[in-house]
């Protein structure tokens, strides 16, 4: 009888034992839809720079002057606040946790919370923030228009119930079975999602799909305006040493919704920091653009 990894391991298999390739770099539109139980979804405008390496992925925003790497080698999400100079870090075991005790505590919050207006954002919220690792298939849904000067084909992940996210992939580029591994390995996407994904061949250049952090769902839509192999900078993975470290930020502190009075939820309330002028960072904050 053949044998069968976990899916817990699949990710982590797919970006150990892939060939080391080039680093890219691209340019992308995206939007943002952040969403925390107990507050409404907030949406941002975002102007973001990618690196994209081996088991490395460093995304700069302008706007939001915010950045995150995803360091598999190292098993940690780490994110930048350039503004404030400082920067958070989750192992992937952390992070895992975290998710953990947060789908709990929303689990005991729709017990207080049944019947009540509040009943569907927290379920919404909850399939989103802890969904299924479902076997997943890509399907090709023909010829997409061309993006970032390359052509592309449609594609859509899908469950066998539904469409759980859908990208344009130029077949010209390399790198999503990297970007794959790397979010799966993280815990952002599931493993059977990676998976999946890793096995398609090119670049997204465009795609909507979830993204789960610690401490919210991210419900992206991006597409590449710019593309091209490139060597990183040796810093572009790091974080700046002159920025301090600070604790990450948490969902629900003191088990808030363990506390929630039944027909209404009693959880923290996201704060818009995604608001300011765009602005290029440069220098050490830079992620490195040019």
């Amino acid at each position: 009888m053949p044998m069968r990894l976990p899916p817990a391991t699949l990710a982590a298999v797919l970006l150990f034992t892939a060939p080391a390739s080039a680093d890219w770099r691209f340019e992308r539109r995206a939007t943002w839809e952040v969403e925390r139980p107990g507050g409404g979804a907030e949406r941002s405008d975002r102007r973001e720079v990618v690196w994209l390496g081996d088991g490395k992925v460093r995304v700069d925003d302008r706007v939001s002057r915010e950045s995150w790497i995803v360091r598999a080698d190292q098993k940690a999400i780490r994110r930048i606040d350039h503004a404030a100079g400082t920067w958070c870090e989750w192992s992937f075991e952390e992070g895992a946790a975290a998710r953990a005790v947060v789908a709990a505590d929303v689990r005991t919050a729709l017990g207080r919370v049944a019947g009540s207006d509040d009943e569907a954002g927290l379920r919404r919220f909850l399939d989103a923030f802890a969904p299924p690792d479902v076997e997943t298939t890509l399907r090709e849904a023909g010829a997409g228009p061309k993006t970032a000067g390359r052509e592309t084909r449609n594609w859509a992940l899908a469950s066998k119930t539904e469409v759980i996210a859908e990208a344009r992939i130029a077949d010209s580029m390399s790198g999503l079975d990297r970007l794959a591994a790397a979010l799966g390995a993280a815990g952002l996407i599931p493993a059977r999602q990676a998976e999946a994904w890793a096995k398609a061949k090119g670049m997204a250049v465009a795609a909507t799909w979830t993204l789960v952090f610690p401490d919210a769902v991210v419900r992206e839509e991006f597409e590449v305006t710019k593309a091209e192999e490139a060597e990183a900078p040796a810093d572009t993975y790091e974080v700046p040493e002159a920025y301090r470290r600070v604790a990450p930020p948490t969902l629900l502190p003191g088990s808030a919704a363990r506390e929630a009075p039944r027909g209404g939820y009693d959880g923290d309330r996201p704060t818009d920091d995604s608001e300011g002028k765009e602005e290029d960072l440069t220098g050490e904050e830079a992620g490195k653009d040019d």
